[in-house]
């Protein structure tokens, strides 16, 4: 087993069995050896069966609970210790993982029980913690306007243990401080506790959280000359480069004194003085910090009582003058700069200009350039500009990169080439045209310039996400991906980042493709469910308080997290569209899980939103729209999404089993209504809608198609009871094709695809979402049929229901076989020889692009192209298949 041969393990534990059937530990290493060999079904069944044994034994309670984590079955796990420990009352071991698996499951007063149980029966101090840590989690969950027992039940505890002077730690100091601070004005309380005896004992003053905690509560209880000593004196002896006290330090010279008063404050003198001092005590090599400070003073100086201006301008370019050469320059002065009206802020970069000029002869000299470009860039100077003066400053920007290119010859592969940030922003400036003029070449053109940076910078990540979206926008999935998958995305990333390549992954119509991004995202949500709550026991064990609210808020982070969300509801959709018959999928919807599929207003808005948006280089002056939000393909799904694409399945669901109407289906109903109502129309001229045209089109197809199914089965029920209210079958038949009628009209509305020579992400949106629509109306008209099929309707009381029904079907299979004409048509368009005579051609005859006329880049740029063309094949190939298959 410890070699991994696990195949072996089982074949020596079953003839273990075979001598001795009730041999536990050999049945619990053969379900761990399953586990192993990713036969989960078969391990947890040999657990159960071990569970009813009760076994007692510490190896296979080990050896259980090896699987049953794996798992994330922590009940059995739970139940398993409890039972042995009672057993076993002395055995302290087994004590002691009952309470981690409780733990493990966050059933906090079941910790606080098993905790002084461990208490009492084995006198340690340590569980006494445990029991009160556990309190204060349950008093974490009372609500704020209600009076909170459990933190006075734990203040008491922790009180009577630091009068017995068994506090002695800082974790338990900081457990002590978390239980004050939870409760209403007890700032003054948890300050006393910091600097009293315990505080001295623990050496609380020399841990940076508790110093930067005392300052904070000294400035909360009105202790100003005191919390202004404590800043002063971190930053003179210990860091002068620690930003959270330098504001600490602000806000003990600004909050005491009134506006009207602060120019005449000795406050705002002795602050001016004590950062100059700091300033000046910076040596060789000067920390940023104290630089910053001297403008965030005077900046809220200004804000307050407006007479120093010329002073905050000043020091700005002398900021610039000793850091511009960072790559943090940017980020320390754009809140700044923006406050800035925009005659100074024109007159900022005009004196960086005056001052460093244009030359790039040294490293230094490429790294102050591209931070006056990032500021031009930011204060608005790049927004104003005609066609020709972007594509010029485009070139320019490309030739100041390729200039840059020699000064990195030596740099490692896993480092960045000194000139990278030219080429992105020359990317930025192609979004603004294609943005502008609505072509797509300006996107190809960034496409082929990036691609041959990322050649020499291949693990510049910021150049990558800037293709992914390029080349989404573009309709080239499989181009997105393979960039993607080359930027080792790890643990957390998978749910802050994989929104760059999961979002309507589906609409490419490479569904294959795309379930294997979201498979592979996905890892990172059952990981939290196995490795976080081991990351919490792991805090009981080494007493690490002070953790352990963190590790639970980062359980329910990912937990509630609206990407695992969007992935989870993404996933259905691809796998329902992955069944390649109408029999398959009624079956498949039949087994669909339903218990986390849910859409009410509480669980929609109890979701997390831990997607990054930040994380793209973005210059674009403030106010505007972010590069990030300028290269989504659509708008960011949301709660409206989320809840669009979980009542079809469960619409569909409730049709697959031929289900009598009840108050849950006709709650999806009313909800996919209102939805619709409350949602952007087609023709409404808000571009930030959740839903896209056709997201919003299929939401109103299904509707009619749920009511049909509503009516015909209404009528059944009553027809099959002789209820003397069933309704008249031809009112039934006129108003089932009503709704038939209704929802045909809306299939007809897409709009045939037309080639300009590029197959952009609208393209494919169009075609999926079309045969996803019609893959939703096949189950359902075959639910409708099934319905009016019953035993009990064979005398031909439906016949003319029956009737609709089948002209609806022939209305979906025209809807199938326009999509495939299209798809016939687009094929031909982007195979490799009318690529390199069109679309290759319209590219490079006559551009305004320096890198794209140039004669030693056309081999690069037909490559990038041909692989462009090979990603739309590849999603019309697919798309083709989906449409015959859907005609069957």
């Amino acid at each position: 087993m410890e070699r991994g041969n696990y195949r072996e393990g089982i074949q020596l534990c079953n003839k273990a069995l075979k001598k001795q059937p009730d041999f536990h530990v050999a049945k619990a290493l053969k379900a761990l050896a399953f586990e192993r060999c990713g036969k989960l079904n078969e391990a947890l069944q040999l657990c159960e069966e071990i569970q009813w044994a009760k076994p007692t034994d510490e190896p296979t309670l080990r050896t259980l609970s090896m699987v049953l984590k794996s798992a994330g079955k922590y009940e059995p796990m739970v139940k398993l210790y409890e039972n042995a420990s009672k057993v076993h009352p002395k055995n302290e071991n087994l004590a002691i993982q009952w309470f981690m698996s409780l733990a493990r499951k966050l059933d906090f007063k079941g910790q606080q029980s098993v905790a002084l149980q461990l208490h009492k029966n084995f006198k340690k101090n340590s569980y006494m913690f445990w029991a009160i840590m556990s309190i204060t989690l349950q008093g974490q969950n009372v609500p704020a306007n209600q009076p909170n027992v459990l933190y006075q039940l734990a203040e008491r505890m922790m009180s009577k243990m630091n009068t017995e002077g068994k506090v002695e730690t800082i974790e338990e100091l900081q457990l002590y401080l978390i239980i004050l601070l939870g409760q209403k004005d007890r700032q003054a309380d948890a300050l006393g506790l910091l600097e009293g005896e315990i505080g001295v004992k623990t050496k609380a003053i020399e841990n940076v959280e508790l110093r930067y905690l005392r300052i904070q509560l000294l400035i909360q209880v009105g202790r100003w000359k005191d919390a202004r000593d404590a800043t002063m004196q971190v930053l003179k002896e210990i860091n002068s480069d620690d930003w959270r006290t330098i504001l600490q330090y602000f806000d003990t010279i600004f909050l005491p004194i009134q506006d009207t008063d602060l120019k005449t404050s000795e406050n705002l003198a002795e602050a001016r003085a004590f950062i100059s001092e700091l300033v000046k005590n910076e040596g060789k090599t000067p920390k940023r910090g104290p630089f910053l400070a001297q403008i965030e003073l005077e900046k809220r100086v200004q804000e307050k009582i407006g007479d120093n201006k010329a002073t905050v301008l000043d020091l700005l370019v002398a900021y610039f003058g000793k850091f511009g050469s960072k790559t943090c320059c940017f980020e320390d002065l754009s809140v700044y700069i923006s406050n800035l009206d925009k005659e100074d802020a024109l007159g900022f970069c005009k004196r960086l200009k005056e001052t460093f000029g244009e030359k790039s002869e040294t490293v230094k000299d490429i790294a102050i350039q591209i931070n006056i470009a990032r500021f031009e860039r930011f204060i608005g100077l790049q927004s104003k500009l005609n066609s020709t003066e972007a594509m010029a400053l485009v070139n320019k920007l490309w030739k100041l990169y390729e200039d840059a290119l020699p000064f990195g010859k030596e740099l490692e592969e896993t480092e960045r080439q000194y000139g990278d940030d030219y080429a992105i922003m020359a990317s930025h400036i192609l979004i603004d045209i294609h943005r502008e003029t609505k072509s797509y070449v300006p996107l190809l053109n960034a496409t082929f310039m990036l691609e041959h940076a990322l050649s020499a910078s291949k693990h510049n990540y910021q150049i990558k996400l800037v293709l992914i979206r390029i080349y989404e926008l573009l309709g080239a999935f499989n181009c997105a991906a393979f960039i993607y998958n080359t930027m080792a995305i790890k643990h957390v990333q998978h749910d802050t980042m994989s929104h760059f390549i999961t979002d309507r992954a589906s609409s490419f119509g490479l569904f294959s493709e795309a379930l294997s991004q979201l498979y592979s995202a996905h890892e990172i949500y059952h990981s939290n469910e196995s490795e976080t709550p081991e990351m919490i026991m792991q805090a009981y064990k080494y007493s690490t308080f002070s953790k352990m609210q963190e590790f639970i808020e980062f359980q329910s982070r990912l937990e509630n997290s609206v990407q695992k969300m969007v992935a989870d509801r993404e996933m259905i959709r691809l796998e329902f569209m992955k069944e390649d018959s109408v029999k398959g999928a009624i079956l498949w919807l039949q087994e669909l899980e339903i218990v986390n599929l849910k859409y009410d207003a509480q669980f929609c808005e109890s979701r997390i939103d831990n997607r990054d948006t930040t994380v793209m280089l973005n210059w674009n002056p403030k106010g505007s729209p972010s590069v990030e939000a300028l290269t989504r393909a659509a708008s960011q799904p949301g709660h409206v999404w989320l809840t669009l694409f979980t009542l079809v399945p469960r619409l569909l669901k409730h049709m697959a089993h031929l289900s009598p109407i009840d108050a849950e289906y006709e709650n999806l109903v009313t909800a996919l209504e209102k939805l619709i109502q409350s949602s952007v129309s087609e023709n409404s001229s808000d571009h930030h809608s959740e839903l896209t045209v056709e997201e919003a089109r299929l939401a109103q197809i299904i509707l009619q198609v749920s009511k049909a199914y509503q009516t015909l089965s209404i009528a059944i029920v009553a027809q099959n009871s002789n209820s003397p209210t069933k309704e008249d079958p031809a009112k039934t038949a006129a108003t089932v094709k009503g709704h038939l009628a209704a929802a045909a009209a809306l299939l007809k509305k897409r709009e045939s695809v037309k080639s300009t020579g590029v197959l952009p992400w609208q393209t494919f949106h169009g075609l999926t979402s079309a045969i996803e629509t019609v893959a939703y109306l096949n189950v359902a008209n075959q639910c409708l049929t099934n319905l009016i099929a019953t035993k009990a309707n064979k005398k031909g009381v439906f016949k003319a229901t029956s009737s609709a029904v089948q002209d609806f079907m022939v209305q979906c299979r025209q809807s199938l076989q326009a999509v495939q004409t299209d798809v016939v048509a687009l094929r031909n368009v982007v195979k490799p020889d009318r690529i390199r005579n069109g679309l290759l051609y319209e590219i490079c005859d006559g551009s305004s692009v320096d890198f794209v006329r140039s004669p030693s880049h056309q081999a690069h740029i037909e490559d990038k192209t041909l692989k462009i063309g090979a990603s739309w094949m590849a999603s019309l190939v697919n798309l083709q298949q989906e449409a015959e298959s859907g005609m069957l």
